[in-house]
């Protein structure tokens, strides 16, 4: 589904990634890269092929959709330090082609010395990109405000939504979350939670059901 959003063209696609039409630019947020590991050595039994899907994913997004440049929009990596940091280096590694971008989120909290990498440029939130504000936390009004004609991009919250069919049955769908100056993305990560929020502030939601983009307006 093509959206403008502060006069600027993007495809919100199923595949839970902001592409900007003009530019072949991608955005994603909230990955957690590293959960599985962490969650593992906790005792808990979680299989190590998730981040292999998840990367095998980021592979598909960037073939299918011809990306340039791809914004990771805060907590790329989950936890401490553990092996999967290791496999996430050989995928950028593997794609020296590509710009990435990472805009810190609040569980990228590996030691500075993992973030000082040749194939990824690492950035503090709120950082300009055309005439949009890129976060991981979304920015409040208030501060939005502060920045004319600014619109920001930002995740997370691992926004979702509900679907009503019949006999009271539901279903709930990641989505992306658009505000006022604001769009919210889901969750890119398979193994995250999923968070139905009820606010009047909340423009649309554009729910990801299947290969199809459910647009709810409010």
């Amino acid at each position: 589904m093509i959206k403008t959003f502060n006069n600027q063209q993007f495809l919100l696609s199923p595949d839970k990634v902001l592409v900007h039409v003009d530019s072949n630019t991608g955005f994603v947020a909230d990955l957690h890269l590293g959960k599985t590991a962490h969650f593992r050595k906790a005792g808990i039994a979680i299989p190590t092929a998730i981040i292999n899907e998840d990367l095998s994913r980021l592979e598909y997004i960037i073939d299918k959709y011809q990306l340039t440049t791809l914004f990771f929009l805060g907590d790329l990596f989950h936890a401490q330090i553990n092996h999967e940091w290791e496999i996430f280096k050989a995928f950028l590694r593997d794609h020296k082609n590509i710009a990435f971008i990472l805009i810190k989120g609040n569980h990228d909290i590996l030691p500075e010395k993992e973030y000082i990498l040749d194939d990824m440029q690492v950035e503090a939130e709120p950082f300009r990109w055309l005439n949009f504000l890129l976060s991981h936390h979304p920015i409040s009004e208030e501060i939005l405000s502060t920045f004319p004609k600014g619109f920001n991009l930002a995740g997370h919250i691992h926004p979702g939504g509900i679907i009503k069919g019949k006999a009271r049955t539901s279903l709930r769908l990641a989505a992306f979350i658009e505000k006022k100056q604001q769009l919210v993305l889901p969750a890119f990560g398979r193994f995250t939670g999923l968070q139905v929020e009820h606010s009047k502030d909340i423009l649309k939601r554009f729910l990801i059901g299947g290969d199809l983009i459910i647009e709810q307006a409010y």
